[in-house]
């Protein structure tokens, strides 16, 4: 019975083993060669818009609420720490897959200091809808004229691109209403 057995298994055996073949690179095989490592340090490209993560975006914002309370720096409105408070908040909440985080870094200006503006977007996929939440603004740029006219084409684009409707509705709100009213009857 036990050599049966054994004579059964013999046969099994080998089909299992070649069943699994583990594939493993080592991470910084992409880096060895020189130019890839220089490369690799070199900014992304591809336009002025940028895709964040949720802890880019509440990094970036933490960051813009330090600058505005230290003491050397100029007084700001009351509106741009709810702008970051409630961008901390969201970048907190909206973390799955549904949820785009953007960044703006228009193209004529240098921006050392992160975008010029983060936006947290929702993409509704029965309603092929990409409908933005939040908007906040970089302090360190609002010496500069607004481009938010310009944010608005490039995302216009973007969704005109990808075949989904383009909304701003959620900005209809007290402390994101001068977005939405600059979106939508286009101030400058």
């Amino acid at each position: 019975m036990i050599s049966l057995l054994s004579l059964l298994f013999s046969f099994i055996a080998p089909f299992y083993k070649n069943v699994y073949r583990p594939c493993v690179y080592t991470r910084s095989s992409p880096f060895l060669e020189e130019s890839s490592l220089i490369h690799s340090l070199e900014p992304p490209s591809g336009g002025s818009l940028k895709l964040l993560t949720n802890l880019n975006a509440g990094s970036w914002t933490y960051n813009w609420l330090m600058y505005i309370s230290a003491d050397d720096t100029p007084d700001f409105d009351e509106h741009y720490y709810m702008d970051y408070f409630n961008m901390r908040g969201m970048s907190n909440i909206y973390t799955n897959a549904n949820f785009f985080y953007l960044g703006y870094f228009p193209e004529n200006v240098k921006c050392n200091k992160g975008p010029m503006y983060i936006a947290l977007f929702e993409l509704l996929h029965s309603k092929r809808v990409f409908n933005c939440k939040i908007i906040v603004e970089n302090p360190h740029y609002i010496m500069y004229n607004s481009t938010l006219k310009e944010f608005k084409q490039e995302l216009k684009q973007l969704t005109d691109s990808a075949y989904v409707f383009f909304k701003y509705t959620d900005l209809n709100t007290p402390g994101q209403l001068r977005y939405y009213l600059d979106w939508n009857y286009e101030i400058n």
